[in-house]
């Protein structure tokens, strides 16, 4: 058995381990159960098919029963026990088709139609509800593409085939020139004063890239297969070398895991499928692979790469989620490793790539990789927790022998997903890793990583690349300064050997600080100014990290290397 059926085998044999007496998951992290499990059901039954182990079988004929307790009259599925929300009937279809179209021959007749009848219901509801204004962000249009296109080909029904075209071409339609898909938020059009667009990388890349792959594969339309390959390699630059993504500036970036999104399958078995255009997917996939298995722990796959020594446990959802991609991607073609190759990140020239729908800056410098980052757009729940990087923040630093050095995501955490995201133990010192400047004021925090009207101004000399940047306070909250006459300024220098960060307040104010989180045992930092050190830990991206916070009465200066 391969490398990647044998972590596929860890994973499924976890999730035997955690069914519960109802059919659903126990998970270690959260104090719910997750009513998305029956996404188990493929990953599950791919394993029975390798193996003929009869356990992996039971365990997915539970979850169909356990899937009862979610299902409506009309078809639908519902999230969870305490949320109604029913889009997701798209992910359980397409993993029952999965399942059916991979593995019928090998399921017993009863378990066989009665995945077929569920399939069959959830279709029409899909196909009723998900159309042009259902109330969802695109990654549901996307995977509503996908299972109208299954339906239409496991039933031959031709009115399931043009739903399912309609929402293709709509969704093509919300790439950018820069390869990126908008429409995590809404309306999916929505532009900001800067002309940003929501856009999520981790979304992207997990959920809604995989679904159009799926379309227009089983549509045979090669001239999109072609379309989603060029825009996949735009993706790719947001890749890192070690696997895991920079979407440390995401609309949902609440829900980031270092590798994709909190609730997502996965985009392994999407790359496996378009490698036929480009072995650099198959170079992709090979390091998605890498990433999960370096975080994956006694069987469960965790939410970060440091969850384990931080006294984190893993959330089941994780694991059944990224369970479904990898078997996916078995069934595409993932089988060996190839010689390897550079992915987009490393061949990048030396210098910087400007996104005007995110006014965000990715940056080379010989080793280093940076994202510098205004991105302005929001969600209704940015106030509660889904405070992305903004500001002219250093969002991710990267370089080539230590791996993320920094990786800054949302503020504060909050579960602004009650059931989708899992609470930090109280035994961790858990703050924010996001490089700003900031103070507080009647309970408030003012801090530069919240500016979204931030200046920023990149330029390249001598093989270096330049970043400076004007930013004010902005309290979360009101999404406003408290003093529009007071602005931090960063200036930031990048070169091979080196990373320099400069900043400095305009004004006299003895309670302003700037804080620089760097990722445990990468990175040394070099500076005449003195500072406080702290270890702390957050969640979103879940990486441990030594806090330098600089009180910001003198220019403070910094080096990075």
């Amino acid at each position: 058995m391969n490398k990647y059926k044998c972590l596929l085998r860890e994973w499924c044999d976890y999730l035997v381990s955690r069914q519960r007496d109802d059919g659903g998951f126990s998970c270690e992290a959260c104090e719910t159960i997750h009513g998305r499990a029956d996404n188990a059901i493929f990953p599950l039954i791919y394993m029975f098919s390798e193996t003929g182990d009869c356990r992996y079988l039971l365990t997915a004929q539970k979850l169909i029963s356990f899937r009862k307790n979610f299902e409506h009259s009309d078809g639908a599925v519902q999230n969870d026990y305490g949320s109604e929300w029913k889009g997701i009937t798209v992910f359980s279809a397409i993993n029952l088709y999965k399942t059916l179209h991979f593995f019928a021959e090998v399921l017993p007749e009863n378990f066989r139609k009665n995945l077929e009848e569920k399939f069959r219901n959830s279709c029409n509801w899909v196909y009723e509800n998900v159309v042009d204004g259902f109330r969802a962000n695109i990654n549901y249009y996307a995977a509503a593409s996908a299972v109208n296109t299954m339906c239409g080909e496991y039933f031959g029904e031709e009115k399931f085939t043009i739903r399912a075209k309609n929402l293709l071409d709509y969704c093509m339609k919300n790439f950018t020139e820069n390869g990126l898909l908008t429409g995590e938020g809404q309306p999916h059009n929505f532009t900001t004063e800067k002309g940003c667009f929501p856009v999520d990388i981790g979304y992207n890349l997990e959920e809604s890239f995989p679904c159009l792959v799926d379309t227009a594969e089983i549509l045979n339309d090669e001239k999109i297969l072609k379309k989603l390959s060029a825009y996949g390699k735009e993706f790719l630059m947001f890749m890192l070398p070690d696997g895991g993504w920079d979407n440390s500036f995401g609309s949902r970036n609440n829900k980031w895991t270092y590798y994709g999104s909190r609730t997502s399958d996965g985009c392994i078995g999407a790359f496996i499928r378009l490698s036929k255009f480009d072995p650099v997917f198959y170079e992709a996939a090979e390091r998605t692979f890498e990433m999960l298995f370096a975080c994956t722990h006694n069987g469960a796959l965790y939410g970060g790469r440091f969850y384990k020594e931080n006294g984190q446990p893993p959330c089941v959802h994780h694991t059944f989620c990224h369970a479904a991609a990898l078997a996916d991607a078995l069934c595409a073609g993932l089988h060996t490793s190839r010689n390897r190759q550079k992915i987009p990140c490393e061949t990048m020239k030396n210098g910087y790539k400007y996104y005007k729908e995110l006014d965000t800056y990715k940056i080379r410098a010989g080793r280093w990789l940076a994202t510098v980052t205004a991105y302005d757009f929001s969600t209704y729940t940015y106030a509660r927790g889904a405070a992305h990087s903004s500001g002219g923040a250093l969002s991710l630093l990267y370089h080539k022998d230590y791996g993320a050095v920094v990786a800054g995501s949302v503020y504060e955490y909050k579960l602004t997903e009650q059931f989708n995201m899992q609470n930090p133990t109280d035994e961790i010192n858990h703050r924010p890793l996001i490089p700003r400047a900031e103070y507080k004021k009647d309970g408030k925090n003012y801090a530069t990583c919240f500016d979204g009207n931030a200046q920023i101004i990149a330029t390249e000399s001598d093989g270096k690349t330049f970043v400076k940047v004007k930013s004010k306070f902005v309290c979360v909250e009101e999404k406003c300064a408290e003093n529009d006459e007071l602005f931090a300024e960063f200036f930031y220098e990048f070169s091979d050997e080196k990373i320099t960060i400069s900043a400095a307040i305009n004004q006299q104010k003895s309670d302003v600080v700037f804080v620089l989180p760097i990722i445990k045992n990468t990175a040394k930092i070099f500076t005449e100014n003195s500072f406080k050190k702290e270890k702390i830990f957050f969640l979103t991206g879940g990486f441990s990290a030594d806090e330098f916070t600089f009180e910001m009465d003198e220019k403070i200066t910094v080096t990075i290397s």
